[in-house]
């Protein structure tokens, strides 16, 4: 499992790359449409264009947080446990989290596949679908990050 920790990592590091190319894009996108306003040049779509670039920073930033274990964990009451009994916990909160995060991303999939090229957004007419691959991609990478917690936890569950 800690080969798949290290691909993992360094796949959501290049995703970071690319997110930070997305979030620029989006920054300028959003930048050009302020300024081009004082010139009464509005860009159209630029709105639903800003949604669907900010996908992709968005949901690597959520990977390479559960990754790096810097988004909200309450250890506040599970600190005071004994290793045995925290380490149990975590499983069960890694073990939970990947259900709730499997089901979502099920249920993403289950859209893309129904909606395909077919989705567009509504005034630039984009397909929606290559930003929904990204996103389920990384509800993919999100899962298997709480699968290496759970074999984790369940190493020093073993260890204690």
């Amino acid at each position: 499992m800690e080969t798949l920790a290290v691909l993992l990592d360094r796949i959501t590091k290049g995703g970071l790359v690319l997110g930070g190319i997305f979030l620029i894009a989006g920054m300028l996108l959003l930048m050009s449409n302020i300024f081009g306003r004082f010139l009464h040049l509005v860009i159209p779509g630029s709105y639903e264009l800003f949604e669907l670039i900010m996908a992709i920073p968005v949901a690597f930033a959520l990977v390479y947080a559960a990754l790096q274990k810097t988004h909200v964990v309450v250890r506040l009451i599970v600190s005071r446990f004994p290793p045995r009994l925290g380490a149990v916990t975590e499983m069960l909160t890694s073990l939970l989290s990947f259900a709730i995060w499997a089901l979502i991303a099920w249920g993403g999939a289950h859209l893309a596949y129904e909606n395909g090229l077919e989705e567009m957004t509504d005034i630039v007419e984009m397909p929606v679908l290559p930003f929904r691959i990204v996103w389920l991609f990384c509800l993919f990478l999100f899962c298997l990050t709480y699968l290496v917690d759970l074999s984790r936890a369940f190493r020093r569950l073993l260890e204690k």
